[in-house]
C-alpha cells in the first residue's frame, strides 16, 4: 500500500477496519521500514546493480556485462551489457549501429548513455 502512495494513517485505518488487532501508527511505520529493508535487502544501489547484472549473465552463457564501481563512494560509474542475441546480430551486421533514445533523459534533458564505434581499422 505504501508503494502505491498510501499514507501511514490511511494504512492504519485500513488495518483497523480489516483486523481485530490493536494497531498503532508506530506499528505501521515499522512495517513500512521492514518492507523497505526486505526490498532493498540491506544492500547499496551498486550492490543491487551488480546482482541484477550477475543474474542477467547467468540467464544465457552468451550474455556479458561489465561495470565500474568507484570504491570510495560505492557509486557505479559505467555499466555495459550485451545479450547473446545482440552479439549474434552485431557479428552478422557489424556496419549497422542503432541507438534508440526516445525517452529516459535526466533533468537536464541529456540522454543517459554513451557509445563508441570502431571500424575495421580499429579506430
Amino acid at each position: 500500500m505504501s508503494k502505491a502512495g498510501a499514507k501511514p494513517r490511511g494504512i492504519l485505518a485500513y488495518l483497523r477496519s480489516k483486523t481485530v488487532k490493536r494497531t498503532i501508527l508506530r506499528d505501521v511505520h515499522n512495517m513500512i521500514q521492514d518492507a523497505k529493508k526486505c526490498f532493498k535487502g540491506g544492500r547499496s544501489d551498486a550492490e543491487r546493480a551488480v546482482s541484477v547484472l550477475d543474474e542477467f549473465c547467468e540467464m544465457n552463457n552468451g550474455n556479458v556485462a561489465e561495470f565500474v564501481i568507484d570504491k570510495e563512494t560505492n557509486v557505479v560509474q559505467v555499466i555495459t551489457f550485451q545479450s547473446a542475441r545482440q552479439k549474434r546480430l552485431f557479428a552478422a551486421f557489424p556496419e549497422v549501429v542503432l541507438v534508440d533514445s526516445t525517452h529516459n533523459s535526466n533533468a537536464n534533458r541529456y540522454k543517459l548513455f554513451s557509445f563508441a564505434v570502431h571500424d575495421v581499422f580499429g579506430k
